[in-house]
């Protein structure tokens, strides 16, 4: 009879707790995950903060907590995870009565882009573990990880070439907007420089000296499309790269930069096109453009999305063509572009076995760059 007694009383027990978890085991449960940083730099170490709280006196024996995550956040403690085209983890955690947990989950920036985690679900089971009872909860939390800055010698050596001929130029030109004083008229003045307000108080004819333009512009093109049969994503990010660390460069010096590139703007789906600037945060606005980028949505037709800006003319403005895309339409948009005398150069990172297949690439001003020795650098 006692037997009896026992077993109709489990049976009571667990038909009680399995319907007080099904109806309560969400309450006072909340679970929120978020980067510990706004932005990172591509090969940078990064946490993943994953918190979770249940505020009621009912125990949850086990939880679990389960998000999907791009693969290219590297995770160290993989969990009970799987890779595939993403990264799903599932994080098991037991949570006692009122009880918050809080875990600090590395990880590696693997790859350049925007990243962002939006939901998350949670998988608690009753106090026997034979049910498992499933939940949404909201989570929304981003990651910008930028471009790394490309290094090695032969680009040092390529930018450095570039940036002094930049700075040679930069004094070069007159400011008409910025005046450093008045002079006396000689032979080869032009009318239009003479100050009639000086002239009428000296009683000779004096002329306005301007000063010299403190910035020069420069533009930076970035042709994202590699029409090669056998294509390489690398070669492509690494233009990326030096691009920013040509117009990390320059802003240091006060030197006003555009940057523009036929990507895919994952948020907007606009190409980047970044005006010239070198106020204070232009260089935190680039590289978050950069990290918006999505090739894996395919690029906009160069010559097209970037006709009004390579037709504009300035004494003011150099211009930095980055592009592993040699084929016979760009080249010859190069070529149609050194006929209007802009002043501009066009690096391309290769690997050493790749041919170089450009025409007349000293009158495209064609550099090559050892990709090689700036990746494996990287």
């Amino acid at each position: 009879m006692l037997i009896i007694w026992i077993g109709l009383g489990a049976v009571l027990l667990f038909a009680a707790q399995a319907w007080i978890y099904s109806h309560y085991w969400e309450k006072g449960l909340s679970a929120e995950l978020l980067f510990s940083r706004e932005s990172a730099v591509e090969g940078e170490e990064c946490l993943l903060l994953e918190r979770v709280e249940n505020r009621k006196l009912l125990p949850l024996p086990m939880l679990k907590v389960k998000f999907q995550v791009s693969r290219n956040l590297r995770f160290s403690d993989e969990g009970d995870g799987a890779v595939t085209d993403k990264y799903y983890r599932n994080d098991i955690l037991s949570l006692g009565p009122r009880q918050r947990v809080t875990r600090k989950i590395p990880f590696l920036c693997g790859a350049r882009g925007y990243y962002r985690i939006r939901g998350l679900d949670l998988v608690a089971a009753d106090l026997f573990l034979t049910r498992e009872m499933i939940a949404e909860a909201e989570a929304d939390t981003t990651l910008y990880v930028y471009p790394r800055p490309a290094a090695g010698v032969e680009l040092d050596t390529a930018l450095q070439k570039l940036n002094g001929e930049i700075l040679a130029k930069r004094h070069m030109l007159e400011d008409p907007f910025e005046y450093r004083g008045i002079r006396e008229y000689a032979a080869f003045d032009e009318m239009k420089t003479i100050n009639w307000k000086a002239t009428a108080r000296m009683g000779e004819l004096m002329v306005n000296m301007r000063n010299f333009t403190s910035l020069r512009a420069v533009r930076i093109f970035l042709n994202l499309e590699d029409s090669g049969i056998l294509k390489n994503d690398r070669l492509v990010e690494l233009c990326i790269s030096i691009a920013v660390r040509f117009a990390g460069e320059l802003l240091g010096q006060g030197i006003r930069v555009a940057v523009y590139a036929n990507g895919r703007d994952v948020l907007t789906g606009e190409p980047m096109k970044m005006q010239p600037s070198a106020a204070p945060g232009h260089m935190e606005s680039i590289n978050r453009a950069f990290a918006r980028l999505d090739l894996e949505k395919g690029v906009y037709p160069f010559g097209e999305v970037f006709e009004r800006e390579l037709e504009e003319e300035g004494k003011d403005i150099a211009t930095l063509f980055l592009s592993v895309d040699r084929s016979a339409a760009f080249q010859e948009l190069i070529r149609h572009f050194a006929g209007s005398g802009a002043d501009f150069s066009w690096m391309c990172p290769l690997f050493p076995r790749m041919e170089g297949l450009v025409e007349d690439a000293e009158k495209l001003h064609f550099i090559r760059l050892n990709a090689e020795e700036m990746l494996n650098g990287k």
